[in-house]
């Protein structure tokens, strides 16, 4: 029994040791973490003092590391910082995923499901920008490294996607296109196009079953020669017919559109029925199996979402806005989700009685120029003057005649419905008078299709004047 009770004791000895042990060791372990936690967290607040930090889908905290290349950066860059630096990718841990917010400056973290992630985000140029979307092999990097240096014929404009533009009366913006043979072109085999710009933020949508959609940078480019006079829309007229037979403003719906995108898109004769004024007017068409869009040019375009988006007021309340319709006032309504019938449809009138549903997003490859493509196109020293004002005071101040696409012979369609209060049937256009004004979709004037390419285009030659056009190649 003496053995027993001396084993009882030195067991009981053992366990309060272990206890103890394990007590400090835990208290420890807790303060450890306790430690560790309130370093991570001053980290957390350290280094997003210029931005705002937005949390969806989860709990978690993260930490955030600013670069300009491999130069690690104390804090983010600010909105219009001095240096011209803009966000260019952003890399985080645990599977998070990190959105940049270029308007607003900031960012939205989704996924953050776990604690301690960490997100890096760089920042650089806009030319660096431009070759990390598009590749250092593109047509698209190749010119913003062209424009480092040249500020006659490029500039960015002043949109939050930052694009790259080409400006001025006669800018070297020259491209073939559309070739007999892409191996040997030649002013005989090619037509010649002219480059809007490099545009950011462009979503490509694939062809397939999946429409896998892509954000990036493309080439705009716009066809140089201007084709016959054509409505943008009509319709049937009478009492019955679509807004009294003068057609109907939206894109996805438009007589143009429809013709640019099945008997141009793939160089087929069509039903040779295009249209020149109200209720259906005919007009013989050109010889699109002839002159549409070749194969291997074909290929070089990209399936893209364009903006149909307007200004949410009247044409008359915006005339003489400076804020609305000045060329950054245009982009961003292109870029809006009010159509070119909500203020109308409630008038009961005949020309807004048509039932055609309204978007402000299409997807397809041939379109028209914007209003915000003419507005920002001006060059020289009148720039900072011209874009500071509006687009209808574009025949003042020697805006126009610094815009090469401006065209004094010709009115121009653009592919934005122009709001109004009795009408939905009407659609911007370029005047030759110089202004951007509102034209009704049956009165014909001149198109120029218009598209983006593929981001694998490259420029392989030429220096973009009108002499030695660049040359193209996927």
């Amino acid at each position: 029994m003496k053995l027993k009770k001396y084993e009882n004791k030195e067991l009981r000895k053992s366990k309060i040791a272990f206890f103890v042990l394990s007590s400090l060791c835990i208290i420890l372990l807790i303060l450890f973490v306790y430690q560790s936690y309130a370093r991570y967290q001053d980290k957390v607040t350290f280094k997003i003092i210029n931005g705002k930090l937005k949390m969806s889908g989860g709990s978690g905290d993260i930490e955030f590391a600013f670069y300009n290349g491999d130069k690690t950066l104390t804090t983010m860059p600010t909105k219009n910082n001095e240096e011209g630096l803009v966000f260019i990718k952003a890399t985080c841990t645990n599977d998070a995923i990190l959105t940049w917010n270029a308007k607003n400056w900031d960012v939205t973290i989704s996924n953050l499901t776990k604690t301690k992630t960490s997100c890096s985000l760089y920042f650089g140029s806009k030319t660096e920008k431009i070759c990390t979307s598009a590749g250092e092999e593109s047509g698209a990097c190749y010119l913003a490294k062209k424009s480092d240096n040249d500020k006659t014929n490029f500039a960015y404009d002043d949109t939050n996607d930052a694009n790259l533009r080409y400006i001025g009366s006669t800018p070297n913006n020259y491209v073939y296109f559309n070739c007999e043979d892409n191996s040997a072109p030649s002013k005989e085999t090619c037509e010649t196009w002219r480059i809007i710009g490099v545009m950011n933020n462009i979503t490509e949508v694939s062809e397939d079953e999946l429409q896998t959609e892509t954000n990036g940078t493309h080439l705009k480019i716009i066809r140089d020669k201007f084709e016959k006079n054509y409505s943008w829309d009509s319709s049937l007229g009478g009492s019955s017919g679509a807004n009294n037979g003068q057609g109907v403003n939206e894109w996805s719906e438009a007589d143009i559109e429809k013709v640019l995108n099945d008997e141009y898109l793939y160089r087929r004769a069509g039903s040779n029925r295009c249209y020149k004024d109200d209720s259906n007017t005919t007009e013989t068409c050109p010889d699109w199996a002839n002159i549409g869009i070749r194969n291997e040019a074909r290929s070089m375009i990209a399936n893209v979402k364009w903006n149909t988006g307007t200004l949410a007021e009247n044409y008359s309340s915006f005339y003489n806005d400076v804020e609305k319709f000045n060329a950054k006032g245009m982009y961003e309504s292109e870029r809006s989700s009010h159509t070119g019938k909500e203020l109308c449809q409630a008038s009961g009138t005949s020309y807004c009685n048509d039932k055609v549903n309204r978007t402000t997003i299409w997807t397809g490859k041939v379109g028209l120029m914007y209003p915000s493509d003419y507005g920002y196109a001006v060059g020289t020293e009148v720039r900072v003057t011209c874009l500071g004002d509006t687009m209808t005071s574009y025949k003042n101040n020697n805006c126009m005649t610094n815009d090469w696409l401006y065209d004094a012979n010709n009115d121009q369609w653009t592919m934005i419905p122009e709001p109004n209060l009795s009408y939905a049937s009407s659609v911007f256009s370029v005047i030759s008078n110089g202004l951007v004004n509102s034209g009704t979709t049956c009165n014909a004037k001149a198109i120029r299709p218009t598209l983006y390419l593929s981001s694998s285009v490259k420029i392989i030659d030429g220096s973009g004047e009108a002499s030695d056009p660049f040359v193209l190649s996927l």
